[in-house]
């Protein structure tokens, strides 16, 4: 069984299918990059996995232990316990479009709030933590200042910090640049990259096509509320099999 299982996963907006049978897996210390066009799922799908979206069809499996499952003969699926739902989505660090900074405390104090709160620990666990994790983000020295301070692409580098304060078995990037001016994204793909070098596994929906050459073992390309395809990068960026794939490549790449 993969690390991460999503299968079949269908998803409505009242009567609008936003995900049509939408499967994957995921292996421990993956990188996988979600591509496609505005409103194709992307979002939506990586969204489902951490449950801020709730699934209509389908079943979601983390590390052997069942989210959501559709009962033989069902036409919907059945969520777990609340409680072992929220154990499940702990395994997970999500970093947004918007960075969701916590605006009256300092960079040092917004990242240690998590682990505080939701598992309890004092703060002399967590401070050496925090700290080195702004080394590893490259902001040790803006630890007392107030996101106010920051620019954006350091407030995401922060919003990453945050995220890995949790000790999650995978992060999961929503877009984490397209908030971001271009000078400031290259900034967060790299401190990105350093989380792949250190084989954390990663989900990442982005238009970077660039940056998903670089980092992602794997492709895979949404369009119309399903997976139009899937390869390696040298698959999905040199040999699109597809048509959709090779017109979107085509519009981003100005090949």
């Amino acid at each position: 069984m993969s690390f991460i299982e999503m299968n079949h996963i269908g998803k409505y907006f009242g009567t609008l299918e936003v995900l049509k049978d939408v499967s994957l897996h995921m292996e421990t210390g993956e990188v996988v990059s979600i591509i496609g066009p505005s409103g194709s799922g992307k979002s939506t799908f990586l969204r489902c996995l951490c449950e801020l979206e709730t699934i209509d069809k389908g079943e979601i499996v983390v590390g052997g232990e069942a989210m959501a499952r559709q009962p033989e003969g069902s036409q919907r699926s059945v969520y777990a316990s609340t409680a072992k739902v929220r154990a499940i989505c702990r395994r997970m660090g999500m970093v947004f479009q918007q960075f969701n900074l916590f605006p009256h405390m300092t960079i040092l104090a917004n990242i240690m709030e998590a682990p505080r709160i939701v598992k309890g620990l004092q703060d002399e666990e967590i401070r050496p933590l925090a700290e080195n994790l702004l080394r590893k983000v490259g902001l040790w020295e803006k630890r007392n200042v107030y996101p106010s301070q920051l620019s954006g692409g350091q407030k995401q580098r922060v919003a990453i910090a945050r995220a890995l304060a949790m000790n999650p078995d995978i992060m999961l990037f929503d877009e984490p640049t397209s908030a971001l001016d271009p000078e400031l994204t290259g900034e967060v793909l790299q401190t990105i990259k350093q989380l792949a070098d250190d084989d954390m596994t990663m989900l990442i929906v982005t238009h970077e096509m660039a940056f998903a050459r670089e980092v992602a073992d794997r492709i895979i390309f949404m369009a119309d509320g399903m997976i139009q395809e899937e390869g390696t990068p040298e698959e999905i960026f040199g040999q699109p099999k597809n048509e959709r794939t090779k017109n979107f490549l085509n519009s981003m790449l100005h090949f």
